[in-house]
C-alpha cells in the first residue's frame, strides 16, 4: 500500500516500507533504544550477515488516509521507559513531518524487551 500526495504536476506515491524505514532510522538515534523489534532471534540470515529488508514497524492507513504506526522496541536496561517511548514518538513524528510532509494520526510505541547494554 502506498500513501499518495497530490502535486500540481502529478502524484507522489510513498510506500509503507519507506515510512517504516524513516521511523526506524529516527528511533535508532534515540538514547536508550537498543533496536526496533523484540528479542533478537538469530537465523541463518543473521549468520550470513544479510540485513532483513522488512521492518518490524507496522504501517497502516486510516479510512481518511492518515498514517498509523506501531513501533516495537527493545530498550537498554536502566533507561526510563516512559522517557524513551516519548522521545521515540516525538522523533518519529518530527522525521515524518520533515521528510514526507505528513503528521501521523497515531504512533503506538510498544516496549517488547529490555536488554543489558553491551560494554
Amino acid at each position: 500500500m502506498e500513501k499518495n500526495s497530490k502535486l500540481e504536476v502529478g502524484t507522489v506515491k510513498i510506500h509503507k516500507d519507506v515510512i517504516a524505514s524513516i521511523a526506524e532510522i529516527a528511533v535508532s538515534e534515540i538514547e536508550g533504544v537498543k533496536r526496533v523489534g523484540g528479542r533478537k532471534d538469530f537465523s541463518i540470515i543473521d549468520l550470513l550477515g544479510i540485513k532483513s529488508l522488512r521492518s518490524a514497524i507496522k504501517v497502516e492507513f486510516s479510512k481518511n488516509d492518515e498514517i498509523i504506526l506501531t513501533v516495537p522496541l527493545t530498550i537498554k536496561y536502566g533507561c526510563n521507559i516512559s522517557e524513551v517511548a516519548e522521545n521515540a514518538e516525538a522523533k518519529i513524528r518530527q522525521a515524518l513531518e520533515k521528510m514526507i510532509d505528513k503528521t501521523p494520526r497515531d504512533i503506538r510505541i510498544s516496549i517488547q524487551a529490555i536488554e543489558k547494554a553491551e560494554i
